[in-house]
């Protein structure tokens, strides 16, 4: 059993401690989950502010991605440490930033149990698989003889605004109750790339000569501007039903859709065996030096990109996914979940446990896997079941061990029942 493993099981341990059993009293001071089975439907209006920002690693730890995010120097033994590893480095990025407005009073096509709500919001998304060759080139450059292959490393970057709408269904008196949301949005990509490397990448030699075979696909769109141009339409489902008394599943499909960009995207490709003499390419400090590649990145360059300007392009967002199953024991209620963020970061297996440590206070603890082992923990406090607070920590694991795990990240929402 790994040392990490053991941390979260001894963090996890003292946590059941708090357990007590859930009842229908403390869930009523929660309206605002109005998805919840567990309760009796009360139908609100609700005012809804939620964010979150996930990173997630496999073989990179912390001690490699604070110096990127502080701005400080990157030592060369974390560099020597994080490409010791053995197999790919893998790192994910998410981030959800939301607005919502849910009106459960109103009635549409004179329905009872069919209600409106309204959303706003941005979503990043961004996936590197590299292989440990490619990062030696790009954190230390050719200074050393060799043979470096860059086979089946792939990027992935989409941030998308959303702004729409949809309908809310209950059905309570079902002998299994359910809910559903079904929501369309038009959306705007703001910022696009995808770079995907096939077999046949390499480079070998020294400074002084060296061979390069490239076999690649590369697109970007997008600057960052709220102009005309990278729209399209996105939807959401979430589903969520009561089984038994102690049991509930439910599932959800977000930020899927699909956007073009006219005359305004860069294609990149490369195929082919190239020789250069006496090019040098230095490491990742070098790279914002005035005088890098000076009269000669043209020549290096220039042979491998066979860049397009102004092209065309539909890109299709594939979906942020969750399919989740909850039962209730005496200790507490136990999740168990999966969830894909839609690019090709690895899914995530996550079991989380919650309950009621007050009547008014809900606290959660989740173990999952991401390669490695994940350990996060939230909490839910409703004030006179009027305002409710969300809080919750990402990567405690790589927290308390920075130089062994990589991963961090936070969430918060306020919501507003009136």
């Amino acid at each position: 059993m790994s040392k990490a493993f053991k941390l979260i099981v001894i963090l996890i341990f003292p946590f059941l401690g708090f357990s007590q059993n859930a009842d229908t009293e403390k869930w009523s001071r929660f309206p605002n989950l109005y998805d919840n089975p567990y309760k009796s439907f009360q139908a609100k209006s609700i005012i809804g502010l939620k964010s979150s920002v996930v990173l997630s690693t496999n073989g990179i730890s912390n001690d490699f991605i604070y110096p990127f995010l502080l701005g400080d120097k990157l030592e060369k033994a974390v560099i020597d440490n994080t490409l010791d590893r053995e197999g790919k480095k893998n790192l994910s990025f998410e981030a959800n930033y939301e607005m919502s407005f849910v009106n459960l009073k109103s009635k549409v096509l004179s329905r009872k149990n069919i209600h409106w709500y309204l959303k706003a919001g941005q979503n990043q998304l961004a996936q590197l698989n590299a292989n440990t060759d490619a990062m030696s080139i790009v954190f230390k450059g050719n200074t050393g003889p060799g043979r470096y292959k860059f086979e089946n490393c792939n990027f992935y970057n989409a941030s998308t605004n959303k702004l729409g709408g949809g309908v809310f269904i209950h059905e309570d008196k079902k002998a299994r109750p359910y809910n559903v949301s079904f929501g369309v949005f038009a959306i705007q990509v703001q910022n696009y790339g995808n770079i995907e490397t096939k077999s046949g990448n390499y480079y070998e030699g020294n400074e002084d000569s060296f061979l390069i075979g490239v076999n690649y696909n590369a697109a970007f769109a997008g600057d960052n501007k709220l102009s005309g141009d990278g729209l399209g339409l996105g939807a959401e489902i979430m589903f969520n039903q009561k089984l038994t008394t102690k049991t509930n599943w439910g599932f959800s499909i977000e930020n899927f859709g699909f956007a073009s960009f006219n005359n305004s995207a860069t294609t990149y490709s490369g195929n082919g065996e190239y020789m250069f003499e006496g090019v040098y390419i230095a490491d990742v400090g070098r790279l914002s030096e005035s005088d890098y590649f000076e009269n000669q990145l043209d020549s290096f360059t220039n042979p491998l990109i066979n860049k397009a300007e102004n092209e065309d392009k539909a890109i299709v967002l594939a979906p942020i996914s969750k399919l989740y199953f909850v039962t209730h024991l005496k200790s507490g209620y136990y999740q168990i979940s999966l969830r894909h963020r839609g690019t090709r970061s690895l899914p995530t297996a996550e079991l989380r446990y919650f309950n009621f440590i007050h009547r008014s206070l809900l606290l959660g603890v989740s173990v999952g896997t991401v390669g490695n082992y994940y350990l996060n923990t939230d909490i839910n406090w409703s004030i006179k079941s009027r305002l409710f607070l969300q809080l919750g920590i990402a990567h405690l694991e790589s927290i308390l061990l920075p130089k062994k795990l990589g991963g961090l990240g936070a969430n918060a929402g306020l919501q507003f029942v009136f």
